[in-house]
């Protein structure tokens, strides 16, 4: 991976699409998740496995399976307990063989659930990197070790019924180490790839000790460039939970200023995120001088810090189950 304009990054090896060394703390997860469309087909997902083995409580799965359709949103969240088969040595499942992560030469996801079965492949348009902060509450205490790609998806998956073959984009991460979610006072989280010639990422992160954390990057084919300055708007729906879409500008080490657009796709889910922070996903179509792409724009808004989980969403669902349109 070449860097253009300044900085360094962490070129991650095949090896770390599988398990991680624990450190023994009661925080340490490791996930992978998944976000992804199909313009075409008007379809997308969301999906997270989150392995949570040192929990005092005994191991748990931080489990998150979201699909979106023309006709329906389908949304789970749930805590699970770990099981010895859910940690295997090429990837990861989720405590009842519904939703499966696995790496060979590529990502695969397995669905096996009533709403939805099927097998999706994604194939990444560059060397994945991990481009956060590495000093700080945000690396200490959030992401110790990440990585970040954007590919193309394909596979086949039946939606409430209905049969699909998939050809779209998606955006992949896989994250290790500590992860104390009550640091989290709010955050915006842009993931999305326009095709092989450009894959983005956006971040904000506010923390409990005031500081906040602003970066990204643009990758474009096997060049990475980092963003000198960066500010994400939301579009804010008067929930105070949920967006209708978004604008990030950002201004690249090399003097380069790019303004993306984010607009709705369908409703989203809002997932309480290990029991603690209410968090947004909403899959979006993402413009830039004239190319489309996709993305997942995240967001949460826990300023009081508080515990309880809302359930009043304007343009998402917050509800587990089948929600027809």
């Amino acid at each position: 991976m070449e860097i253009v304009g300044g900085g360094s990054v962490v070129v991650l090896k095949r090896e770390d699409e599988w398990h991680h060394e624990q450190d023994g703390h009661e925080a340490w997860q490791e996930s992978v998740v998944l976000c992804w469309w199909d313009l075409k087909n008007k379809i997308g997902g969301y999906h997270r496995i989150g392995h949570q083995p040192k929990r005092k409580d005994g191991g748990k799965i931080h489990l998150i399976n979201s699909f979106f359709a023309s006709d329906c949103v389908y949304k789970r969240c749930e805590i699970v307990p770990l099981r010895p088969q859910d940690h295997f040595p090429t990837g990861y499942g989720c405590g009842d063989g519904s939703l499966k992560f696995e790496f060979t030469d590529h990502a695969i996801w397995t669905f096996n659930q009533k709403e939805a079965k099927g097998e999706l492949h994604i194939r990444d348009f560059h060397t994945p990197v991990d481009i956060y902060p590495k000093k700080g509450q945000l690396a200490e205490q959030i992401t110790a070790g990440h990585m970040e790609v954007g590919g193309s998806i394909s596979g086949s998956i039946n939606i409430n019924g209905k049969q699909y073959e998939v050809n779209g984009m998606a955006f992949r991460d896989h994250g290790w180490g500590k992860r104390l979610w009550d640091v989290f006072v709010a955050h915006r989280w842009v993931a999305g790839t326009f095709g092989p010639d450009m894959t983005v990422l956006g971040l904000s992160v506010l923390g409990t000790d005031n500081s906040s954390a602003d970066f990204g990057c643009v990758i474009r084919g096997n060049q990475l460039v980092y963003t000198r300055k960066i500010d994400i708007t939301t579009y804010m729906e008067h929930d105070g939970l949920t967006h209708r879409g978004g604008r990030m500008h950002m201004e690249l080490t090399t003097g380069e200023i790019l303004d993306f657009e984010m607009e709705v796709l369908q409703k989203g889910v809002v997932t309480w995120v290990a029991e603690t922070v209410p968090t947004t996903d909403i899959m979006c179509k993402i413009t830039c001088n004239g190319k489309v792409g996709i993305c997942d724009f995240e967001i949460s808004n826990n300023a009081t810090r508080g515990r309880h989980f809302p359930t009043f969403a304007i343009n998402a669902f917050a509800k587990d189950g089948l929600h027809l349109l």
